[in-house]
């Protein structure tokens, strides 16, 4: 694999970038900013919860290597970066975001002793219409008055990198650019390092990263996994397809086959009408009688021969 193109926005890569507690600084550096372009007040302070340690990285085999911290008011903090299409994933960030604010309280604990959840998703994918800026926020809002809310408990920030504004040059831009670019060694990307001594440093931990073989192994395996389960996924889908088009042919087949008999016998129970009709006919029973007797209209009966 050419190093050189190991991505910032790989969910393992990332949480090696901002997941341990030595790269508390950054992540919090990082959160404010989000914070702030969205008008939101910034956090004086972070405590990751779920630490990734020096020697150790996430196992390829998780579906989900997101960040948990908690600020120094109790507020909680939950980020991910996704980097493939999901079409529910409106439903999994609220369902993520939704275990986190839940799983404060113990059994018989009061409502008060919630604190409030703000996740951030970087999306490599577009999952909202071209109209919603690359940087969106939801909270829970009267429809009518959506200055009103039902509580501030729920903050959800959606970072979608490929609508990313070319002559934006705002922190938050400044930031998501750095992830998509970490790899580059001139141009626009080294600008922004000379400017901004967090991005530098965060572009020194992911120049350690590429140089830690235990860290390149953890992230081979990690792309190998989810390149298997997009194989796998695919093989799926394309079985289920051809499964289901010979399952249409059998079932047209048979379909066929019952029309086939259904329209076979009303032609002979027809072909039997008109057999009775020249009966009677020729024994001169008047034709509106016939009709009535054999359920034939007029031109089935206009073309038998008269008595």
């Amino acid at each position: 694999m050419d190093m050189a193109r190991i991505s910032a926005t790989s969910d393992i890569v990332f949480k090696y970038l901002f997941g341990s507690r030595s790269s508390t600084g950054l992540l919090l550096s990082f959160i404010n900013i989000v914070q702030r372009h969205a008008g939101m007040e910034p956090f004086t302070a972070l405590e990751i919860v779920n630490p990734l340690g020096e020697r150790e990285y996430a196992s390829a085999k998780q579906t989900v290597i997101d960040i948990k911290a908690r600020a120094a008011d109790g507020r909680l903090v939950n980020v991910e970066v996704q980097v493939r299409t999901q079409a529910e994933y409106g439903e999994r960030s609220l369902y993520y975001w939704a275990k986190s604010y839940t799983e404060q309280l113990l059994e018989g604990q009061e409502y008060r002793r919630l604190m409030p959840v703000v996740s951030v998703s970087i999306l490599n994918f577009n999952l909202f219409p071209d109209k919603v800026p690359f940087r969106s926020t939801f909270q829970l809002t009267e429809m009518t008055h959506p200055d009103v809310l039902l509580t501030d408990d729920c903050v959800m920030h959606y970072l979608e990198l490929p609508k990313l504004p070319e002559n934006d040059h705002s922190e938050l831009v400044e930031w998501l650019y750095a992830l998509k670019h970490l790899d580059e060694r001139e141009g626009p990307m080294m600008v922004l390092l000379k400017k901004n001594h967090s991005l530098q440093e965060l572009a020194e931990r992911y120049h350690r990263f590429e140089k830690d073989s235990e860290a390149r192994m953890a992230y081979d395996d990690r792309m190998k996994f989810l390149h298997d389960q997009a194989s796998l996924i695919g093989q799926a889908k394309r079985e289920g397809l051809e499964e289901g088009r010979e399952e249409g042919w059998r079932e047209g087949l048979q379909e066929g086959l019952q029309e086939g008999r259904q329209v076979g016998l009303a032609e002979g129970a027809r072909q039997k009408a008109l057999e009775i009709a020249r009966g009677l006919l020729s024994s001169g029973l008047p034709r509106d009688q016939i009709a009535a007797l054999t359920n034939l209209d007029e031109e089935d009966l206009s073309g038998l021969p008269t008595a």
